[in-house]
């Protein structure tokens, strides 16, 4: 089980998570896991107007959002997906975003980025583009980290808006 991409050409913002939980691959649908925070940041950070529940997921690309994964597979905990899975899907990952071309690209997890892309990042904007992309890392919204408090989250969440603001406004 696996959850397929929430992605179509022309998005402002595509969400790259770790990998799916069990619960979001069960019910399918986005970061269903309780506790999970997403939903929470993306409305109180002003990425959304409403807060969404992960049953409307595919409402985000109303608001010109998508979602995907680093990793497809589905798992208890993000710390079961090993080094060589992300290696391997760096490929299909970059090709996603050479083909739907988002104008930028956020990791959820530091794991995710750094496993997939860039072993030494930190959070934040990337120095470098991915297909053309500007990259930014958020934490994992994760109830499992508990590295972040809420509002650490909610304000890298809202660092994002005003890179999205910045970026969107700008006719390129």
């Amino acid at each position: 089980m696996s959850l397929p991409d929430l992605i179509v050409e022309g998005l402002d913002l595509l969400f790259v998570g770790i990998n799916p939980g069990l619960k979001s691959a069960r019910l399918g649908h986005y970061y269903a896991g309780p506790g999970n925070l997403f939903w929470k940041c993306l409305y109180e950070s002003g990425l959304t107007p409403e807060l969404l529940l992960p049953q409307e997921d595919r409402r985000l690309l109303e608001y010109r959002i998508g979602i995907t994964d680093c990793v497809k597979r589905e798992s208890r905990a993000a710390s079961d997906v090993k080094a060589t899975e992300f290696r391997e899907a760096r490929p299909e990952l970059i090709r996603k975003l050479e083909r739907y071309r988002p104008r930028i690209v956020c990791f959820n997890g530091l794991m995710g980025y750094r496993g997939t892309i860039d072993p030494t990042a930190q959070l934040g904007q990337q120095p470098d583009r991915l297909a053309g992309a500007v990259v930014f890392v958020v934490p994992s919204t994760s109830a499992a980290n508990a590295g972040f408090t809420r509002a650490e989250r909610l304000d890298w969440f809202r660092k994002l808006r005003t890179l999205r603001d910045e970026v969107c406004s700008d006719p390129e």
